[in-house]
């Protein structure tokens, strides 16, 4: 009998030690899973081929970055592409059934794909994550636009687009084994956990998606209990569970998220205790807002155009040859000019202008025998133009080309003598103008540029005949540098250099005649 007593209580003793782990064991195997979860059940990913439309040139180096990824990665190992499968790896997210054929043919739970678009403002990366059995698109992370063009740069950018990518998993880790309380999870200090730090275990039970683009837009998730780690190494963490939902519902292949709360700095509070919400009412908000506080706003940028008024001072100088054997010229080196111009933005590739120059001076009637000694001169300038611009960035305010055509007239106008020295001429034509425009650098606020105006078959009006007829021309360009005050502020040097020119047939008068000026400007731009 105390034999049979004996036995029993061996029995029993041995249950009771076994059967906490066996229970759980058992009912982790009845533990109810979502299908969203079981999708996201990610042992092996297989790399789609890269595409990109410059011959290769950019894919293979994107690719051998994406492969080098995957097998360094930790959580994921990477499956073969079959050589022989045919597929249009650039429409995958358009054709759940192909990313299904690739999911089957390599065994694998998840389809990577990248593709490359080099276009006119810069290159674009698309990194597509494929994950569950409807074949759908899970995550997606791009680049668009972007301005660098060496190997180097792209396998940068897409190293930081994958990161940023897995970084947007609902999850972190997994759990790879569980024995009793003791679980081992994939993931360890190389995410900053170290030992004492506590994880949650979750279950994901839906995976809400865009209506149109099926991309994760977010997902609900079931908190299954907590597990504090007490050994952790770079890719691996040990720990036991603290608390769990229901015996064993912690098991192996759950999904781990390390605890992320949002952190707040301690409160002001009243002397009763209550929190201050408004903190206006703080007693520090003199430091806050200062004595007068106004609403900050930000400051739109330009939208519509520009208007420029600049003032400054030239060199002019007009030579005549007349038919008596005598050449005159008059000159003046300090002769004021006004000059206001203005732009309008029909939308940021196309503009319209308008142009308006003045500038009064006198310059030394120099003819034998002529009188009076000094004449008085203005030089009038009045045109409009519209042109195209092209945009070498996506910036507006950036380095760009323009090209535009216009119509302009320039009167000079001089005063009588006798002998008549100088006659009133009006210089008129259609034009088409190059500019260009390029910032120094994203640091210094500065752009430099110029400009330059090719008249077709200008005309010329003469307040009298020097001759029968008469071949004109027209050279007109300028270089201006921009400093950038404030947003729609900007300050102007300009220096433009101009040339007209008249050469007369049957000759009554004088066989040529030439106007030179070199203006310097400077002056302000706003911007609206």
């Amino acid at each position: 009998m105390k034999s049979f007593f004996l036995g029993s209580l061996f029995v029993a003793s041995c249950f009771i030690s076994i059967s906490p782990t066996a229970w759980a064991q058992t009912n982790a195997q009845n533990v109810y899973i979502s299908a969203a979860d079981q999708d996201l059940a990610i042992k092996s990913i297989v790399l789609v081929p890269t595409t990109d439309n410059v011959g290769g040139i950019y894919a293979k180096p994107a690719e051998e970055e994406l492969r080098n990824l995957l097998n360094e990665d930790k959580q994921w190992s990477l499956s073969n592409f079959p050589k022989d499968l045919k597929i249009k790896s650039e429409t995958l997210d358009e054709n759940p059934s192909e990313v299904q054929t690739v999911l089957q043919s390599t065994q694998s739970e998840a389809a990577l794909t990248s593709k490359i678009i080099r276009g006119p403002r810069g290159i674009s990366i698309t990194l597509t994550l494929f994950v569950g059995r409807e074949g759908l698109p899970l995550l997606q992370e791009s680049l668009n636009d972007y301005k660098g063009f060496e190997t180097a740069e792209i396998k940068n950018e897409v190293r930081r687009l994958f990161e940023n990518l897995k970084y947007r998993m609902p999850f972190r880790a997994t759990i790879l084994s569980r024995r009793g309380q003791q679980v081992t999870l994939n993931l360890g200090s190389n995410y900053g956990l170290k030992p004492d730090s506590r994880v949650s275990v979750v279950q994901i039970i839906k995976i809400n998606r865009h209506p149109k683009l099926k991309f994760m837009v977010s997902t609900e998730k079931e908190v299954l209990g907590r597990v504090k780690l007490f050994k952790v190494e770079p890719f691996m963490s040990f720990g036991y569970v603290e608390m769990e939902k229901d015996p064993g519902v912690i098991a192996v292949g759950s999904k781990v998220m390390p605890d992320e709360f949002v952190k707040y700095s301690t409160p002001i509070t009243t002397p009763s205790g209550k929190v201050l919400q408004d903190i206006s009412t703080r007693p520090d908000k003199d430091v806050a807002f200062g004595e007068e506080p106004t609403e900050w706003l930000p400051t739109m940028p330009p939208q519509f155009g520009k208007v420029e008024l600049m003032a400054g001072f030239g060199n002019y100088t007009q030579n005549s040859s007349l038919t008596t054997p005598e050449s005159v010229s008059g000159s003046n080196n300090f002769a004021p000019n006004i000059l206001v111009r203005g732009e309008l933005w029909l939308n940021p590739e196309w503009y319209m202008g308008v142009h308006l120059r003045q500038s009064v001076f006198s310059i030394d009637n120099n003819q034998t025998g002529s009188s009076p000694s000094s004449l008085n001169m203005s030089v009038g300038q009045y045109g409009v133009n519209a042109g195209y611009n092209f945009l070498l960035t996506n910036d507006f305010f950036g380095p760009k080309l323009q090209i535009g055509a216009g119509y302009m007239t320039t009167k000079f106008t001089v005063d009588g003598s006798t002998p008549t020295t100088f006659t009133s001429m009006d210089y008129s034509g259609f034009l088409i103008s190059l500019a260009g425009q390029f910032p120094l650098s994203e640091e210094i606020p500065v752009d430099i540029g110029g400009r330059f105006d090719f008249y077709m078959n200008p005309g010329m009006s003469e307040s009298q005949d020097s001759g029968s007829g008469s071949d004109s021309k027209i050279n007109s360009f300028s270089f201006f540098m921009d400093y950038k005050m404030k947003t729609r502020f900007k300050i102007r040097g300009e220096l433009m250099i101009e040339n007209y020119s008249t050469d007369f047939s049957g000759a009554t008068r004088a066989t040529s005649t030439s106007h030179k000026m070199t203006t310097l400007f400077g002056g302000v731009q706003y911007l609206f």
